[in-house]
C-alpha cells in the first residue's frame, strides 16, 4: 500500500502539452524555416547486399539549385553505434541493406533535392544475402561484417539459475513450444526530420525531433569529429517516437551540408523511408521448454531466443538482455537456463521499439504457460497465481523485488471479469460466433541493463516563489514534464501551476539519458527531487531565521511556510524567496539521479541489472467467427502496478495506448521482407489499429505499491503497457475456437487455419 496522502502526486493533472497540440500552436521541426533554408535529400541502396564498384555524383553537382552533394568521404569519422562502431554514416565500400544510404544532398527544394539524389550513379556488385536468422548462424552463411570475431553472432546474453537436470527430473510433465514474432514499425505520424545551421563562430546548431538529445549530441560529436561543446542539440516537439527516434539518422547529414554551405539544412524521411531505411521492432524465435509437477509448480525452465538484428547491431544489446532477464516472466522459477542470440542479417536495421525484446517474450511466454494449464488440466489463471513472484522474491537475475503488485493485478482482473463465468467456446447471438476469454502477465524492468542510466536536474527558485526546473528529459506526448512538475510541487509544497520546466536544449538543460527505458518518471523524477529538495534546505534555512523557529519545525503548504503548533504563524513563500534574491542569496539547486549498484556477470545473468520492476496483467474476452476466423475484442481490462500513481488520469492513458499498440504487434502488424526487400512500406499495406480496432469495453486499473527507490515510491509504466495484450488475446482466442497461435500476426487467415476440426473450431458443439 502507499504512504501518506500527498497534496500534488496522485493526482489527475491534463498535460502541459495538450492545448498547444490540438490547436495546431506546436512548433514542429517541419514548422521551422528560417531564411535561406535548404532541403536535403538522401541517396539509399535499394539493395539489401553488394559491393560498392563507384560513385558519381557528377550529373547532381552540375544541377543549378543544388547546393551541396555529400559520400562518405566527406564524413570526418565515417562510423558509430551505440555498442560497437559497426554502421557507416554513407557507404563508401559496401551496402548491407536496403536502406543503406550511399549519398546526400541538399537543394533549394525537397523536389530538387530528390532529383538530384536519382542521378547520382553508383555501380554495384552484389553479393549473397543472408535473411533468415538461423540460417545466419550456420557455417557458411555470408558474413556481413568480417571483423566480426563472431562470424554472424554478435552477442550472446545467458541466465544461469538453479540445476536444470535436477529441475526437470523433478517434473511430472515437460512442454516444449516454439514462437514466431515478426517485425514491427514505430508508426509514429511525425517521421525522422531534423535541421542542421552553423553560426557565425561555427558552432553547430541541430534542431531534432528526437527522444535522446545527448545520445544524438554525443554521436554527432563523434562522427563530425567535433568537440562536444562545439555541437548544440535543439528538441523540439516529437510527433511519435514509440523507440524509433533514438539515435542519428538524418543528423550529420544536416549537420555536414549546413557547414559546407553556411545555411540552415532540413532533412526528413518519406513514408517509404520509415519502413525500410529506419530502425524496427526484432523479430524473434523462441524455443520455450517447461518442467511442471501436477500440482502446477514450475520445476525449470530453458529458453532459447534468436534475435534478428539486421544489419547493424543499434539497440540489439539492450533488447537481447531484457529477452534473456525477463523472458521467463513473472514467475518464481528455481531452476532457469536463458540464451539469447543476437545475429546479424540482411533485413533492415532493427532497434529500439517500445518493450525491448519484452513485447516478444511475453507474447511467447504467457501463450505457453496456457498451454502448460491445459496439459496439467489447471485453470490458466490459478496456474499463474501458484507461481506468481512476490515482493521479496529474487528476479531472474537474483536480485531482490523491493516492490511488486504482481498478485494483486492477477486478482483485480479476475474480479473484474468474474473470471470463472465466463466459458470457453459460449455461443453469441450469432450461431456462427463463440466467445472466449484470455489472461496474460508480464514482468518489465525500469531502465537499462546493468549500465549507467543518470538523469540530472537544476532547479531555481524565482523572486515571487515560482519554480523553474531544467531537464534534459524529453515529454514526446507521454506527459512526462507535467510528472516532473507534480513531483518538484510536491517536493517544494508548492502548487502545480507555480512550477514550470524548462527542457530540449542541450546548451542549457543538463544530461539525461533520454526518454526511453520507461527510466522518466523513477529517474529523472528522482534527479529533479533532489535538485527540488536543494532548493526547498535554503528556503527553510531562511524561514528559520526569519520567524526565529526550529528548521525541524518549518513545513511548506499550498506555497505558504507554516510553522508546527502555531498555525497563526505562516508567511508566504514568495515573501521568503523575495527576501533571499534581496539578500544575495540566489535559490538554486542541482540533483541527479543513477540507479546505483547496477552490475551483473553476462555469463550467468546475475547481479543487479536494474533499479526496480513492474507488473500487470490484461484479460480479454473475445468473439471469434467460426466460418471466417474474424474476431473482435469485445473487453479488456488492464491492471498494472505502478508504484506511486503520480499523474492517474496520465497513466490511463498510457495503458489505453499502449495496449492498443499492443493489439497491433500481435494482431495486424507485420512488416514483409522477401529476399531483404520490404514489400509493404506504406500505411495501404502494413495497418496499424485505429480506433475502430479498440476494445469494445476497455478497463485501466492502477495498482499502487510502495517502491523504495522511487520518487515517492513511483515506478512507471511507458512501455509495459503494451506487452500482456496480444497473449491475453490470443488465449482468448484458443479459448473460444481452440485455435493455438504460434506465430505472428494472428489474422483472420491465420486463426481460421489453426482452428482444429476446420473452421468449426473446438468450440462448435
Amino acid at each position: 500500500m502507499t504512504a501518506e496522502p500527498l497534496k500534488t502526486v496522485g493526482k489527475s493533472y491534463p498535460r502541459e502539452d495538450a492545448p498547444p497540440g490540438v490547436s495546431g500552436a506546436a512548433v514542429y521541426v517541419d514548422d521551422l524555416n528560417p531564411p535561406g533554408v535548404l532541403y536535403g535529400a538522401v541517396l539509399r541502396a535499394g539493395r539489401p547486399h553488394a559491393k560498392i564498384r563507384r560513385i558519381d555524383t557528377s550529373r547532381a553537382e552540375k544541377m543549378k539549385e543544388v547546393a551541396c552533394v555529400l559520400t562518405g568521404h566527406d564524413v570526418p569519422r565515417n562510423a558509430y553505434g551505440l555498442y560497437v562502431a559497426d554502421q557507416p554514416v554513407l557507404c563508401t565500400e559496401r551496402v548491407r541493406y536496403e536502406g543503406d544510404p550511399v549519398a546526400a544532398v541538399c537543394a533549394e527544394s525537397w523536389e530538387i533535392a530528390e532529383e538530384a539524389a536519382r542521378k547520382i550513379r553508383v555501380e554495384y556488385e552484389d553479393l549473397p544475402l543472408v535473411t533468415d536468422p538461423e540460417e545466419a548462424l550456420r557455417p557458411g552463411s555470408p558474413v556481413l561484417h568480417e571483423s566480426n570475431p563472431g562470424g554472424n553472432l554478435i552477442l550472446e546474453w545467458k541466465v544461469r539459475r538453479g540445476e536444470m537436470e535436477a529441475g526437470f527430473a523433478e517434473a511430472d510433465f515437460i512442454v516444449e513450444e516454439r514462437y514466431y514474432s515478426r517485425p514491427q514499425e514505430h508508426a509514429a505520424i511525425e517521421p525522422h526530420i531534423c535541421m542542421g545551421e552553423v553560426d557565425l563562430s561555427g558552432k553547430l546548431t541541430v534542431y531534432i525531433s528526437s527522444q535522446t538529445p545527448y545520445i544524438i549530441r554525443a554521436n554527432l560529436s563523434k562522427v563530425l569529429d567535433l568537440p562536444m561543446s562545439r555541437v548544440r542539440v535543439v528538441g523540439c516537439k516529437v510527433g511519435g517516437g514509440f523507440g524509433g527516434k533514438h539515435e542519428i539518422m538524418l543528423e550529420p547529414f544536416a549537420a555536414l551540408c549546413a557547414m559546407k554551405t553556411k545555411r540552415p539544412v532540413k532533412f526528413r524521411m518519406s513514408r517509404e523511408e520509415e519502413f525500410t531505411a529506419s530502425t524496427i521492432r526484432h523479430s524473434l524465435i523462441m524455443d520455450y521448454k517447461t518442467g511442471v509437477t501436477k500440482e502446477g509448480k514450475i520445476t525449470a525452465r530453458a529458453l532459447k531466443f534468436i534475435l534478428d538484428g539486421g544489419a547493424y547491431v543499434s539497440f540489439g544489446e539492450t533488447t537481447a538482455s531484457k529477452a534473456a532477464l525477463m523472458g521467463a516472466g513473472p514467475y518464481r522459477i528455481d531452476n532457469l537456463s536463458v540464451d539469447a542470440s543476437l545475429v546479424y542479417t540482411n533485413n533492415g536495421i532493427a532497434g529500439a521499439v517500445r518493450g525491448f525484446g519484452v513485447t516478444q517474450t511475453t507474447y511467447a511466454c504467457e501463450s505457453h504457460m496456457d498451454t502448460i494449464a491445459r496439459r496439467i488440466g489447471m485453470d490458466p489463471l490459478d496456474f499463474r497465481r501458484y507461481n506468481a513472484i512476490q515482493t521479496g522474491d529474487p528476479a531472474h537475475s537474483g536480485d531482490p523485488i523491493r516492490s511488486c503488485g504482481f498478485a494483486e493485478t492477477l486478482e483485480t482482473v479476475s474480479r473484474t471479469v468474474d473470471w470463472p463465468s465466463i466459458g470457453g467456446g459460449k455461443l453469441s447471438a450469432c450461431g456462427t460466433k463463440r466467445r472466449g476469454r484470455g489472461i496474460a502477465a508480464m514482468i518489465y524492468p525500469v531502465g537499462f541493463t546493468a549500465t549507467n542510466n543518470p538523469s540530472a536536474a537544476f532547479a531555481r527558485v524565482n523572486e515571487d516563489a515560482t519554480l523553474t526546473i531544467w531537464t534534459g528529459a524529453v515529454d514526446m506526448g507521454q506527459g512526462a514534464h507535467t510528472v516532473l512538475r507534480q513531483i518538484a510541487a510536491e517536493e517544494l509544497g508548492v502548487s502545480l501551476e507555480r512550477v514550470q520546466i524548462v527542457s530540449g536544449d542541450s546548451d542549457i538543460a543538463p544530461m539525461d539519458l533520454g526518454s526511453v527505458a520507461s527510466r522518466v518518471t523513477h529517474i529523472a523524477g528522482n534527479a529533479v527531487k533532489k535538485a527540488t529538495g536543494q532548493v526547498r534546505k535554503i528556503l527553510l534555512r531562511k524561514v528559520s531565521g526569519m520567524m526565529e523557529v526550529s528548521e525541524e519545525d518549518v513545513y511548506f503548504e499550498d506555497n505558504v511556510a507554516h510553522i508546527a503548533g502555531t498555525p497563526a504563524r505562516s508567511i508566504p513563500l514568495a515573501e521568503v524567496a523575495l527576501k533571499c534574491h534581496k539578500d544575495g542569496e540566489i535559490i538554486v539547486g542541482e540533483g541527479s539521479y543513477n540507479p546505483p549498484n547496477l552490475h551483473l556477470d553476462k555469463s550467468t545473468g546475475q547481479g543487479k541489472p536494474y533499479d526496480c520492476y513492474v507488473f500487470a496483467t490484461h484479460a480479454a474476452e473475445v468473439e471469434v467467427d467460426v466460418e471466417t476466423g474474424e474476431y473482435e475484442v469485445l473487453r479488456l481490462v488492464a491492471a498494472h502496478d505502478v508504484g506511486r500513481a503520480v499523474n492517474p488520469m496520465n497513466i490511463e492513458g498510457q495503458i489505453e495506448g499502449g495496449s492498443l499498440q499492443g493489439y497491433g504487434f500481435g494482431m495486424m502488424e507485420r512488416i514483409q521482407f522477401r529476399d531483404g526487400i520490404v514489400q509493404n512500406p506504406n500505411f495501404d499495406d502494413y495497418l496499424i489499429p485505429t480506433a475502430l480496432d479498440t476494445p469494445g469495453r476497455m478497463t485501466s486499473i492502477i495498482i499502487e505499491t510502495e517502491e523504495p527507490s522511487g520518487p515517492f515510491g513511483a515506478k512507471g509504466v511507458a512501455e509495459p503497457a503494451l506487452n500482456p495484450t496480444t497473449p491475453a488475446v490470443l488465449n482468448a482466442i484458443f479459448d473460444a475456437v481452440g485455435a493455438h497461435i504460434t506465430d505472428l500476426p494472428a489474422t483472420p487467415e491465420a486463426v481460421l487455419r489453426a482452428m482444429p476440426n476446420g473452421k468449426n473450431g473446438n468450440g462448435a458443439g
